[in-house]
């Protein structure tokens, strides 16, 4: 009888997930991470966006944030974060988000921490109505906003080397 019973429920848990699989995000977020390797050239070479589902969540950005610092499912990007750097606090006040990370100093450089600024940025600007987003991690304080981020340096295709 509990084998039966065990069989039956694998079966719904398998069918439900196939079920799921098919069907479109109701509430879909975007959340950006570093490419694990960069497509030069191309407009989201380093950068790359990634859907996820925020049914029931839309509003509630320390559990979009959670989501955010879990990973990318997308195995071509990466986690903008090492392993062991937490967020510690989160502020909203309608115009700036406000994001406190565990000290990064030691197990990153400032490129990659400006990268992983940049990426926290940009999902924090598409799942809220912020116009700029604060990182404070140790001493190091960024504020960015979309004016402020470059994406695409499109003066290298018009350069030329002239002989």
């Amino acid at each position: 009888m509990k084998r039966l019973f065990c069989l039956i429920l694998a079966l719904c848990l398998l069918l439900s997930g196939c079920a799921l699989s098919g069907e479109r995000m109701k509430d879909p977020v975007t959340f950006y991470y570093p490419r694990r390797e960069y497509q030069y050239g191309a407009a989201d070479g380093v950068i790359a966006s990634e859907q996820r589902e925020a049914s029931g969540h839309r509003r509630d950005l320390n559990y979009l944030l959670a989501l955010y610092f879990m990973g990318p499912n997308d195995e071509a990007l990466s986690s903008p974060l090492p392993r062991g750097v937490r967020f510690v606090k989160v502020g909203h006040d309608g115009t700036t988000v406000t994001l406190e990370l565990t000290d990064t100093a030691q197990s990153m450089t400032e490129a990659e921490f400006t990268l992983a600024c940049a990426c926290i940025t940009m999902t924090c600007l598409s799942i809220t109505e912020a116009k700029n987003v604060t990182i404070i991690s140790g001493s190091r304080t960024v504020t960015m906003n979309q004016d402020n981020l470059t994406l695409y340096d499109s003066n290298t295709e018009a350069t030329e080397e002239t002989q």
